[in-house]
């Protein structure tokens, strides 16, 4: 199997850092070329200072209290896998040179995101017409 995959990422929720552990790190095990384009909110994660503040008013009730647990216990989960170092294996993934991590350019401006602020492994960032130009050949782009 050799077909590009596409994926975007636009929101920060470990939902989708899950999405991009799972399906990079199979795809790179399959030996396919994952492109992963970081945009709006999304580009957050690739920060190596990434950290999910919340501030939960008191009035707000069990259902807000219990926000970001998921992840949690989700990460809680995945070690039981072996899967300890979840950028570690991202970026095993990368070096491999399956997996490629875009940033969007567009959004680095807007927010005021510099490029020394993201993880090494991470690729030079990339308007959003580099990335369709990527993609135009992938077999599936997933939103």
């Amino acid at each position: 199997m050799t077909e590009d995959i596409s994926f975007i990422v636009s929101d920060r929720s470990f939902e989708k850092f899950g999405m991009m552990l799972i399906l990079g790190t199979t795809g790179d095990a399959m030996d396919v070329k994952m492109n992963f384009f970081f945009t709006f909110w999304g580009l957050y994660l690739l920060k190596k200072k990434f950290r999910k503040i919340r501030k939960i008013p008191k009035s707000s009730g069990m259902a807000s209290m219990m926000k970001g647990m998921g992840g949690k216990i989700f990460s809680k989960r995945l070690k039981k896998f072996g899967m300890e170092d979840q950028w570690g294996m991202i970026k095993e993934a990368v070096e491999n040179g399956n997996v490629k991590l875009y940033p969007c350019q567009m959004t680095m401006d807007l927010m005021g995101i510099k490029r020394e602020e993201m993880w090494d492994f991470v690729e030079d960032p990339i308007g959003a017409a580099g990335f369709l130009e990527l993609s135009a050949d992938a077999k599936i782009v997933s939103l």
